[in-house]
This record gives structure tokens, sequence and C-alpha cells, in this order.
């Protein structure tokens, strides 16, 4: 088979540039080869570092429910997390996640948007006529350990009807960040085992953060709906800690809601507010003592550096704990959870770093989130730009759920940019720009070679990252560009149809119709008019029935690319739209050609 200017043997005829549709069929035959002989004959998600699952309620992923997701899988590992990763939608099921299934992580895309709930309560009679009892209504349940869980929302939707949990967790090392757990009594059972919450939006009224356990808030709101009580910790007398809170908010509904900070389930109770913000729904006294009068010497309630119209520290009760500065400077996360084991859940549950300013423009931070890869020496680099029109979309979407799989060998950055119609043109595409100069910088502290790096757009991501390729600015050159679904060439879409009927295109430019000006910036930043010798490899991938970005202007692109010439392949998905989401269930090995191509460019020299 020929090879490729950049030394790669493919059966894609790469130096030619031809559409390789038909070259599917084949790589699966020789995937299967391979795994037969090996005996690895699993999925795809088993053949990386960690095994990466996708739910999707409308379908668009390999399962549409959580629970059938954590059940196809027995176990992960330390070595090997299970990692299942959640489209936006409700997904209105029991969850269970049993002691055996370890190392296993939740991961939504908006904790807004992406909902796990159930509405059972303590009051529902089961087949005998009887009451479930509070135990037996959690919407999601934890007893294995290392459980993670990002970016989603735990419910319980029964409302003011008695207990009705949200979530119990019964596993050790348990970690929820940028969570929103709801409910009304009850939310929250932490019966035991060390658990870790930051970031974190806590609802309910009477008892809702409840149980044994030793658990660190970290920066969380605690929102009482009603009056109540917001914590009943039941602390054993041998363990030091129970419910740590740590610079968190305690808000509430309107006046006249008022709560206590927490009541004794069992008498050893311990509960802590460190560097807590207070607003007026905190009740003067602060505590209760579930009238254990005699526990007063045995509760282990105390605050320090409470602050807000809630802190009010000369009416607390006196039985309440003092605690001097140097007190607190031996509470922390990791002396708190620490354990046996040393567990420090203040540092990320992976290696993985979220929400990372990489500029500033526009009045807007610019954030993205680094993914780490396990093992030592500089791993190639890849930048993904995010699509959703020029006007929406997130760094964790998209494209961030495609690169997932094949991304364990690589260090990855998933970017935000400004968004139309609040920021025009140039803003997106000066904002890939800076992205780019940031991860040359500062790729060595993330395990990446800044001098292998790819950039990888998605639809309207494509465009910025096509362009940025065929511009190639010194200082934002890069050694491989990966178009999926771009638009190559926007001059030409919208001559063809019109810029009243592509409001994306209208809103980015913030122009209102096809004036001179107007056609004239739109081919300045068309792809394909920039085409020129000496750029690095590309790679285009797109479906030959994407009814949003014309197919043919790609197949225009690439014959500009290969006349150039410049080195790459065009990967043609037959009867595939535009979404990439339905691209692995027409082509379930796009992907690891994606990969394959991306080792190829990138390695080491």
């Amino acid at each position: 088979m020929p090879k490729s200017p950049g030394g790669l043997q493919d059966f894609t005829t790469v130096s030619q540039w031809q559409p390789v549709a038909e070259s599917f069929n084949f790589l699966r035959m020789k995937l299967k080869i391979f795994a037969s002989a090996t005996g690895l004959l699993v999925g795809l998600a088993t053949l990386t570092a960690q095994t990466n699952l996708f739910v999707a309620a409308d379908g668009s992923a390999q399962f549409t429910s959580v629970q059938s997701a954590i059940m196809s899988v027995p176990s992960g590992s330390r070595e090997n997390p299970v990692i299942i990763h959640i489209k936006p939608g409700t997904y209105k099921e029991l969850i269970y996640l049993q002691r055996e299934k370890r190392f296993f992580k939740l991961v939504g895309e908006n904790p807004t948007n992406t909902i796990l709930t159930f509405n059972l309560y303590a009051g529902i009679t089961n087949a005998e006529g009887k009451p479930i009892g509070t135990f037996k209504t959690p919407s999601t349940t934890i007893d294995a350990d290392d459980f993670t869980a990002e970016n989603l929302t735990f419910e319980n939707s029964a409302g003011a009807v008695g207990q009705a949990l949200a979530i119990r967790v019964d596993g050790d090392r348990a970690a929820f960040r940028n969570c929103r757990l709801l409910g009304w009594q009850d939310t929250i059972l932490l019966n035991r085992g060390r658990q870790y919450f930051e970031n974190c939006f806590i609802t309910g009224t009477v008892d809702f953060i409840f149980g044994a356990a030793t658990t660190w808030f970290e920066n969380c709101e605690i929102r009482a709906l009603g009056n109540g009580y917001l914590t009943a910790a039941s602390t054993p007398i041998d363990q030091p800690f129970g419910f740590v809170f740590s610079n968190c908010k305690i808000t509430g509904e309107t006046s006249p809601t008022k709560t206590f900070l927490g009541r004794p389930w069992r008498i050893y109770a311990s509960t802590i507010f460190l560097n807590c913000q207070m607003s007026a729904v905190v009740r003067p006294e602060g505590w209760n003592d579930w009238k254990k009068t005699d526990a007063h010497t045995t509760i282990r309630y105390a605050e320090f550096s409470s602050r807000g119209a809630g802190a009010s520290p000369t009416n607390r009760v006196n039985w309440l704990k003092t605690l001097t500065k140097s007190d607190t400077a031996k509470i922390t996360a990791q002396t708190v959870l620490g354990g046996a084991d040393n567990w420090n859940p203040s540092l990320p549950s992976d290696p993985n770093k979220l929400n990372i300013e990489y500029g500033e423009a526009g009045g807007e931070k610019l954030l993205l989130d680094a993914h780490v890869p396990d093992g030592d020496g500089k791993f190639p680099v890849a930048i993904l730009v995010h699509g959703g029109g020029w006007g929406s979309g997130d760094k964790a979407g998209d494209i961030a759920a495609a690169f997932a799989p094949i991304g364990a060998n690589f260090s990855w950055f998933t970017i935000n940019y400004r968004l139309a119609p609040d920021h025009h043109w140039p803003a997106s595409f000066d904002d890939v720009q800076t992205a780019i100069r940031w991860v040359k910088k500062h790729a060595p502290e993330f395990k990446g070679d800044p001098n292998r790096i790819a950039l990888i757009g998605y639809s309207a991501g494509g465009l910025l990252t096509l362009l940025s390729g065929t511009l190639d600015e010194k200082d934002a050159h890069v050694q491989a560009v990966v178009g999926l679904a771009p638009p190559a060439d926007v001059f030409g879409d919208a001559t063809r149809r019109g810029l009243d009927k592509w409001p994306a295109m209208k809103n980015l430019l913030g122009a209102d119709s096809l004036d001179e000006k107007t056609l004239a910036l739109m081919k300045k930043i068309s792809p394909v008019n920039q085409v020129k010798p000496g750029l690095p490899p590309f790679l285009l991938i797109q479906g030959d029935a994407d009814q949003s970005v014309p197919y043919n202007f790609t197949v225009t692109f690439a014959a500009k690319l290969k006349a150039a010439p410049v080195p790459g392949t065009f990967i043609t998905i037959t009867n595939a739209g535009h979404r990439i989401a339905d691209w692995p269930k027409l082509a379930p090995d796009f992907q690891q050609k994606w990969r394959a191509w991306l080792e190829e460019n990138l390695a080491a020299k």
C-alpha cells in the first residue's frame, strides 16, 4: 500500500486524498482478526486505559439508562476506572451501584440539564400494605467504594411527603463535584465511610444531610426550602469527625423560613462550620439538641468565622464548642478524610483539571479542561474545539465525548470560546489562537509535548480549526489539523442559501446582508481560500448525508489540499448525517482510524 508524505502506511491512499468510506469494513475485519488472535475480542472502551461508556436518553449513545451502563461492566480498578458519560436529559430510574462495582465515575455535561431522579418516599406501601420506610427510598444508592460524580443532579422529586432520599452513600472514598442534590426531607444519607462534596448545591428542609459518615463539604451552597434542620449527624463515639462545612453558603427561601444548623441524631454527633457565609435563614441560636439535654457535653458542634446575617455568635447555644485559629489549622480535608490510606480528595479524583483560565477577552474568562494521561513521559497533545453554530455548545460536550474513548495516550484539552451574538467575528477565532499559544507554553505541566500538537474541531469549531491550520501563524503553529464535519467554504455556503437562512453565520458576523464588505470577509475566513504549500497534515471526517455542512464543499477543500500539495486523509462515513454522536453506529471503527492517524502524524521525531 502507498505511504503518505508523513510515512503512514494507510489503506486510504492518503497521498491521493481519496475518500475512504469503503475501508470501514476492511478495518473492522482486521481488528476482529487481531482481537481473536490475542483473546481480546472486547468493546472499544476496553482498548484504552479506562473504560468509557456513554448514555443518552434519546438513543444516540450505547445506553439509554444509567443503570444499564452500570450493569454492563462488572467492576473498575484504580488502573482502569469505569467512566460513564451521561448526555443531557432527565433519567427517571432507580440507580444502584453494588459493592463490587468500585472505581465508577458518573460524568454529566451540566448539572442543570443532566438529571437522575426518582420519587419514592417512606409512606409508599409495599405489596404487604406496609410503608417501605426511609431507607428504601433513595433514588440513587452507592454501596461501592471509590465512586465519583461530576456535573449531575441527583434528585428525589416526591416533594413534601415526608422522608424521601435523593441519594444514600455507604461506600468509602466517594466524591461529588459540581453536582446538585435536590430533595425535601432527608435528601442525603451519608451512612458510613468518607465522602467529599465540592461546588455542590444541596436542598431540603428537615435533616436533609444526615448519617454517621465522615464528610467534607467545600464551597457548597446548602439551601433550606422551609423550616427545619440542615444536618442530623449520628457520628460514632470513636470517630473524630462527622460533617465539616468549609467555605460554604447557607441560604434559604424567603422569610419566614428559619432553620437550625443541626440537631443530633445520636449523642456524639459531630458537625463543624468553618468560614461559612450564613444568611438570615439561620436561627440565632444556631443549634438544636433534639430534646437530648443530657448530651450537651457529648455533642460535638462548632463554628469558626461564620459571617453574614445568620452568624450570631452572642446568641448561639451555650453548649457550642469553641474553636481557635490554631484548632482550625489542623482541620483540613486531608486531616479529616485522610485515614490510614491517606486519601486526599481535595485534589481531583483523577488527574484531569477543570475550568483552567487560558486567557481573558471581551470581559470573559476563557476556560479549558485538561485531561492528563497515566504514565510518564511527554505525550502527544490534542486541542479540541466544540461545535454549536458559534453561538452555543461547551467544552464538555460533543467533541469531548467523541474523543474520550481514544484519548488515553494523549494530553488533551477542551476549550470554551466566546460565543455569538454577544461576540462577533473574530472573537471565537482569536480565542482558539490564544488557546494554542497557552497550550504550547503549558503543555509540559500536563505531560504534553509542545512540539506535537493536533488541533481538532467539530462543526462550527471545525471552521475555527481549519482556518487556524491554513493561516498557520508562527506562534500558533500546530503539527496536525483535524476537521470533523467542518465548514470549509462559508462564502460558498452563504451565497448558496443566503444569509437570512443561516442565522448562525449572521450572528457570528453581526451582519444583516451579503453586502460587499461581508462577502469580502467571508471569502477571507473560508479555509478553502487559504490553502498553500507547507501546511501541516490534515484529517477530514464527514458523513456524506450531512444536511448542515455541505459535504461537497469538504470534497473541494480536500482537492485543494491535495493540489497544493498538503498531506492528509479524507474519511467519508457513508449515510452519516451531521451529528457526531451518531457516527459510531454507522462506522464503529472511525475513532480507531482517527487515533491511528493522530499517532502517526504526532509521532516523536
